[in-house]
């Protein structure tokens, strides 16, 4: 096949898929002896053509995808929010934060850290499923612990958990200006609103209804998922 089309075919799938994809996966689409390799020089052409373009293609969550630009985040942002079932609560992004930076971990050592019954937000992010099971921890009652997936990386536009912001990036950002509250932040099927998506998905549940479950030792549990970062 010839370049241009491989190029064109390339662009196409990007903008019909809902989530990241790889050069692997896109090479095994085209079935045509294109190597990774060479996808991957596609790739990087395709987001050279898009730096003029109103839309970008970013790197995101071990794939690229084709995404929104950080310039059009105030309209997006008034649009999501027209949704009120586009929205996870406070509590659930503490929730999701707490997970994210010392993952895996059990639910009741969010709820150690948190000094709150987390079940019913635990349960909306499995619902989610922007966290999934990572595996049970070695203590009697062998409690599932529970780890951020691909879908958490796509939401905030990361390439992998390395390039989560540390303390000294919070604190360099806090200095000397307003940050945005953390309730405001949109969830998508396929991203977050950080630019590289085209679409939120987020929670309205708040901390009481959060509770409401919270005599069930541990929400829903789905099969334990003991593979590395899904």
């Amino acid at each position: 096949m010839e370049r241009e089309k491989i190029k064109a075919i390339i662009e196409n799938l990007l903008l019909a898929s809902d989530a990241p994809l790889s050069p692997e996966t896109l090479q095994q689409v085209l079935a045509d002896g294109t190597t990774a390799d060479a996808v991957r020089d596609i790739l990087e052409e395709l987001r050279a053509d898009y730096e003029d373009r109103s839309l970008q293609i970013v790197e995101v969550a071990e794939g690229y995808q084709i995404g929104t630009r950080p310039d059009y985040f105030e309209w997006i942002r008034r649009m999501l929010k027209l949704d009120k079932t586009f929205r996870l609560s406070q509590p659930a992004l503490d929730t999701l934060s707490i997970i994210a930076y010392k993952q895996p971990l059990t639910r009741a050592e969010v709820e150690e850290i948190r000094g709150v019954d987390s079940s019913g937000v635990v349960k909306t992010l499995l619902e989610k499923k922007i966290i999934a099971p990572g595996g049970r921890k070695d203590v009697p009652g062998k409690p599932i612990m529970y780890k951020t997936t691909k879908k958490f990386l796509e939401y905030f536009g990361l390439r992998d958990l390395s390039e989560l912001p540390t303390l000294e990036d919070f604190s360099e950002e806090i200095e000397g200006e307003d940050t945005p509250q953390q309730g405001e932040l949109s969830f998508g099927s396929g991203g977050g609103e950080n630019g590289s998506t085209p679409s939120g998905d987020s929670d309205a549940d708040t901390e009481s209804a959060a509770t409401v479950d919270s005599a069930s030792a541990d929400p829903a549990e789905p099969p334990v998922d003991n593979d590395p970062q899904a």
